[in-house]
């Protein structure tokens, strides 16, 4: 594609586009949030292809959205995987604001990568339309993933000559953190490791002796108290008439992604930082003079917040005994919208 052509999904091929987005939105569909592979990779439109122009209208007020918003501009598309592309998840569903506003964002700050993706694929010819074909290929058939597997191994070692830093990957897992023992609440965590990522949980396992549940388990606590009192705050601040008091907000849904895991080690003591972003759907009950000036009127706010979050860690290999001791939990951006 020409530098300065319009990036846009379109009625045709749209592999390359697929691909930028996939690979901005960390190989990852941006509605679970789950690692998706590139083969079955979807691209999805964050506000439905076939909304009416009526109802567009009001979403653009809505959403503060410019007045020539393109639904098949990055702007709106994102990486979805099957199952929440399906008529039993997102689909062409119709959400409430804050839900879209939240995914819009993300979806703005990835647009430059995205365009500045689709551009410059293909300006070598050959080898960049060789690419795409494996790339894309069906990985199901069982002779094609054969092949794949026996000379992709060829094209990374060739890359790492070529360029070290660029022959790393990522891994996924999925880590279940007990939140609450006595109710016996978990917390699903999705963890992307790099290289680094993989030997620091190597080495909390053999020398700390320590899984990632474990480890995982004090700061993810401390985020959920930090969020229902940032979010508690957030309702309170609502503009009304007469000043809010919020309850204890409830959790509707909330993702924890892990995307960054290191260590250091200061002397005898190893220590561990964890680096993530969370996005949590919230409702509390809200009260406040009633407008007519007769008692008090309860409301039910709702709420979608995202941020990062930083924690720690620290091992003293001096006293084997003293176990892993958990540091801060720490919330960077934060980013709540709220409404009544």
């Amino acid at each position: 594609m020409r530098s300065g052509r319009r990036v846009r999904y379109g009625s045709g091929d749209n592999a390359v586009l697929r691909m930028a987005l996939w690979r901005a939105w960390k190989s990852k569909c941006y509605w679970c949030k789950g690692p998706v592979e590139f083969n079955t990779c979807q691209i999805d439109h964050i506000i439905p292809q076939d909304v009416s122009d009526d109802r567009l209208k009001i979403l653009k007020v809505e959403f503060g959205l410019p007045e020539d918003f393109d639904l098949n501009d990055p702007q709106n598309l994102a990486p979805i995987c099957v199952p929440c592309n399906g008529a039993g998840r997102k689909g062409g569903a119709t959400y409430s604001e804050p839900v879209y506003m939240s995914q819009l964002k993300q979806a703005a700050r990835h647009r430059r990568a995205v365009v500045a993706s689709v551009r410059g694929f293909g300006r070598s010819g050959k080898v960049a339309g060789h690419l795409l074909e494996v790339i894309t290929a069906d990985l199901g058939q069982g002779n094609v993933r054969e092949e794949f597997l026996e000379f992709a191994p060829t094209i990374v070692q060739i890359l790492a000559m070529a360029d070290s830093d660029l022959a790393g990957y990522l891994s996924f897992e999925r880590v279940e953190v007990e939140v609450d023992r006595q109710l016996g609440t978990e917390q699903g965590v999705n963890v992307s490791l790099d290289e680094r990522g993989r030997m620091t949980e190597s080495l909390l396992k053999e020398v700390c002796g320590a899984d990632l549940a474990s480890v995982f388990q004090a700061p993810i606590r401390e985020l959920l108290r930090e969020i229902g009192t940032r979010a508690t705050a957030g309702f309170e601040a609502l503009e009304s008439d007469s000043p809010i008091c919020a309850g204890e907000p409830v959790r509707d849904w909330l993702v924890v992604d892990v995307e960054s895991l290191d260590y250091q080690r200061e002397r005898d003591v190893i220590e561990v930082t964890i680096g993530g972003v969370f996005e949590c759907s919230l409702s509390a009950g809200l009260t406040r003079s009633d407008p007519r000036g007769d008692g008090l009127e309860d409301l039910q706010g709702d709420a979608v917040v995202s941020g990062t979050f930083t924690a720690s860690a620290s091992w003293d290999l001096a006293d084997a005994l003293s176990g892993l001791e958990a540091g801060d939990c720490v919330i960077g951006e934060w980013t709540q919208e709220s409404w009544c």
